[in-house]
């Protein structure tokens, strides 16, 4: 576990990193590709139509209705939903149909992990950070700080 840098700080000069894990059991839908997504936007779908009309078909050039998953819907059947690398590469941005509407799919970071429900656990030791306050700044951990 690495600590790399803090956006927005203010300042700090110390971090303490606690790492967490999922709970045994957890449920977890994985977003490998296209596929994927749709059938999730199929699953629980919620029009979002006024709100992103605007800017899919912008980002398009088609103008019909948009959808993507009812979260809290998605959240009675999965723990999380998990982004790989490759379904990042394969699906961010494009224009995917699902039945008469279509969903893009924007917002999130390869190998992401939005948690849907309370399944985070302490998972390792804590450990503790000090910056070097070099520009910009390097993170050490307590083993490497000099």
């Amino acid at each position: 576990m690495k600590l790399m840098l803090v956006e927005d700080s203010l300042g700090w000069k110390r971090a303490m990193v606690r790492p967490l894990a999922p709970a045994s059991g957890s449920r977890i839908y994985e977003i490998s590709g296209p596929a994927a997504w749709t059938a999730l936007v199929a699953r629980y779908p919620l029009d979002v139509s006024l709100a992103k009309r605007h800017d899919w078909w912008r980002t398009t050039g088609v103008d019909g209705s948009w959808l993507i998953p009812d979260w809290s819907a998605v959240a009675a059947d999965y723990d999380g939903v998990h982004l790989t690398v490759s379904g990042y590469l394969t699906t961010a941005g494009r224009y995917l149909p699902v039945g008469q509407s279509g969903t893009v799919f924007a917002g999130w970071n390869p190998d992401e992990t939005y948690w849907l429900n309370d399944v985070l656990r302490p998972g390792t030791v804590p450990s503790e950070w000090h910056s070097n306050e070099s520009q910009p700044p390097a993170w050490l951990g307590a083993a490497t700080r000099r």
